[in-house]
């Protein structure tokens, strides 16, 4: 299948669910509220559509220069590495936040709405990639006739430096549960120290 051909389709796909998604959760919210459910599910399924079909086709025209450039890496006209699916989701986030930001709040709505959707594309596809790279090495330990790990999904999401919420090692997991075990046996040694003394009195 040529790159053509496949970006229409992701394109057509994406803009599809998207539309889907907003339309079902259109009907929610408005069977919640007691709202007309038609107007509700028109209206978001249609947003929703519009951000997809621009995200979507944003996205594939980022991926199709990327992958022009595969030979000068020595990689398959079909391949895509991590970093430029990364890097496109995030540029398709920011402008197509930016674009309709702008068209709906007008021009200082741009800046924050391709921020906001920038960092939001960004932390989905980073997500998604740790849930991809997860589920491909589950598949090659249970085709390599090997004992499958109970590996956690979260060790192949890789989050920036400056990120507030980081993953911990097994080492440092541990030494965190015995300093609360430690803690609890103090406070079970403190309160049966009081309810001797109270039996005393």
């Amino acid at each position: 299948m040529g790159r053509g051909k496949e970006a229409v389709e992701s394109v057509i796909l994406g803009t599809g669910l998207s539309a889907l998604a907003g339309a079902t959760t259109g009907a929610t919210v408005a069977v919640l509220k007691n709202a007309p459910v038609k107007q509700f599910a028109t209206a978001t399924g249609l947003n929703c559509g519009v951000f997809g079909a621009t995200f979507f086709l944003v996205r594939e025209t980022f991926l199709t220069y990327q992958q022009s450039k595969n030979p000068q890496f020595g990689l398959k006209d079909s391949q895509t590495r991590d970093i430029d699916e990364l890097i496109s989701s995030a540029m398709a986030g920011a402008t197509t936040g930016g674009l309709l930001s702008a068209a709906y709040r007008g021009p200082k709505g741009a800046a924050p709405g391709a921020v906001m959707f920038g960092l939001i594309c960004t932390g989905l596809q980073v997500a998604y990639t740790g849930a991809n790279k997860w589920r491909q090495n589950r598949i090659l330990e249970s085709g390599d006739g090997k004992p499958v790990t109970r590996e956690s999904i979260l060790r192949h999401i890789h989050m920036p430096t400056w990120f507030p919420i980081h993953q911990i090692s097994e080492e440092e997991y541990n030494d965190l549960l015995d300093t609360k075990l430690q803690t609890l046996e103090a406070e079970v040694a403190a309160l049966e120290k009081q309810l001797k003394e109270m039996e005393k009195k």
